[in-house]
This record gives structure tokens, C-alpha cells and sequence, in this order.
């Protein structure tokens, strides 16, 4: 199956990928490559994407992580060449994650390492399992950490990223929501329930307006904030007389819920 995209037939503004490589979902160059090219085909329509394992088959109420991360024994006899291919196809994996129009909701689930909790930290929300493990363990096989690593800085501050780059230590779930890395940190049985909230509550939301935001918060990124702030008026500015903007506007002043067209 490897990696998969549907919309939801209700809410065709909501989508979800899946990946389903192997039992721990590990990551080569290739299921990097097929991951950014599934995100790539993301129809413009969508406003919220979640990301996660693919759970068909799993028994009972298992709640599989989303990837721990780099395949060892396929990358311990890599070239420096090979290596740098490698690093090039992670980097343009997570930036087409944060380059999307869409929110992307990112199921940590049981666990999420490496490649894969950058790609995780890329992602607007995360949700993980409160005792999942969760870090940046690449220090330890004898790897710095690079690239999307550095988002730690912004999320967590500099000791934080500091402890979890250096000495390779994983966090749990619970641990991780503390040093607000993930948005929620749940018991497994309340796992599904508390995914489907979150992104319930963003599906509410206009798309247009969703979108918009994620360009303005994006431009802060690439421009840095003084010129994001400014930049930012001109995409602000045409929301005002929109459809979604005079629905969400009117429902919030009758105290109803809004109802888009999508």
C-alpha cells in the first residue's frame, strides 16, 4: 500500500495521507520520494490534511506510531554521496509538508523518531499517545541531527532542543506536551477521540479563511516577521466581503454555527 490520500466524501475540504511501508514504517530514499509526491498531489480544495499510520488490520485498540524514523540497516553502508541524496530527499519530504495551503495535522501516535518527528515538528498540531516516545535519537547511531531539527528551537527553546539533539534521549508523550512539542498527549483509549476533536474543530472552520491563515503564518516564516506583518495586509485585507468571511461573521453574531460552501 505504502502511502495513501483520501478525501473525506462529507468534508472533501479534509483529507488524510496514510503510510504504510512496513510494521515500523522505516524511511529510505524512495519512501521519502513516494511521501512527497503524495503530498504534492494534495488537491487545492483540502484545508486540513492529517498525517498518520495506517491502522487497517491493526488488533483491538493498538494505536501504531507514525515512523521510528531512518531504516539502520539499509543506511549503515551509505556513501557520503548516497548520504547527502538521502538528506536532500528528507529535506524535500518535510518541505512540501510545510509548504501546503492545508493544516496538517500530524498522529505521532506510539511513537515517532527522527526523519520522522521532524516531519512531525513541520506540521501545524500533533497528537501523540501520552506514553509514546518521541525525539531525535540520531546522535546515538552516529548522526547529527540537521535540517528540520532546528524547528525545536522555535517550538521549545534552546535547552530543550539542546538535551534532545545532543544525548540522543527520547521524551514520552506526556513529557513532550510539557515542553509543548505535541498539542495533545492522550491514554491510547482516548486516542482516536481526542484526533478526531482536533481536527473536527479546524474542519469547522471556513477553507478559504484556513488557507489564508496558513499563507499568512508562512509568509512570517520566509520573510521574517516585520515583513511577514506587512505582507500580510494585502491577504487579510481580501478576505473582507468573501462569502465565508460574511457567513462566519453573521453566525458568530446570531450564535449559530456557520455553514460554507467548502
Amino acid at each position: 500500500m505504502a502511502v495513501t490520500l483520501s478525501q473525506e466524501s462529507e468534508r472533501p475540504h479534509v483529507a488524510h495521507l496514510r503510510l504504510d511501508y512496513n510494521d515500523l514504517n522505516l524511511l529510505t530514499v524512495d519512501e521519502a520520494d513516494s511521501v512527497r509526491e503524495t503530498v504534492a498531489s494534495v488537491p487545492d480544495e483540502v484545508s486540513v490534511l492529517t498525517i498518520a499510520a495506517d491502522r487497517t488490520g491493526a488488533s483491538g485498540d493498538e494505536i501504531r506510531g507514525l515512523s521510528a524514523g531512518l531504516n539502520l540497516e539499509w543506511a549503515q553502508s551509505l556513501s557520503a554521496h548516497e548520504g547527502h541524496d538521502l538528506l536532500r530527499a528528507f529535506y524535500e519530504m518535510i518541505e512540501a509538508v510545510r509548504d501546503l495551503d492545508a493544516v496538517v495535522v500530524c498522529s505521532c501516535g506510539a511513537y515517532t523518531l527522527g526523519a520522522a518527528f521532524e516531519l512531525a515538528i513541520a506540521c501545524e498540531f500533533r497528537v501523540a499517545t501520552a506514553d509514546a516516545r518521541l525525539g531525535l535519537p540520531e546522535v546515538t547511531v552516529g548522526l547529527p541531527t540537521v535540517i528540520h531539527g532546528g524547528l525545536l528551537l522555535r517550538l521549545a527553546g534552546t535547552q530543550t532542543a539542546a538535551e534532545l539533539v545532543y544525548t540522543g534521549k527520547t521524551l514520552s508523550g506526556a513529557e513532550a506536551a510539557e515542553r509543548r512539542l505535541v498539542n495533545r498527549a492522550v491514554a491510547p483509549a482516548e486516542y482516536d477521540d481526542a484526533l478526531d476533536d482536533l481536527v473536527d474543530s479546524l474542519a469547522a472552520k471556513s477553507p478559504q479563511i484556513l488557507r489564508t491563515q496558513k499563507r499568512v503564518l508562512r509568509r512570517f516564516r520566509s520573510l521574517g516577521l516585520e515583513r511577514g506583518m506587512e505582507a500580510s495586509i494585502g491577504d487579510i485585507g481580501r478576505t473582507f466581503g468573501t462569502p465565508d468571511q460574511r457567513e462566519a461573521m453573521a453566525a458568530f453574531l446570531d450564535d449559530r454555527e456557520p455553514e460554507f460552501d467548502g
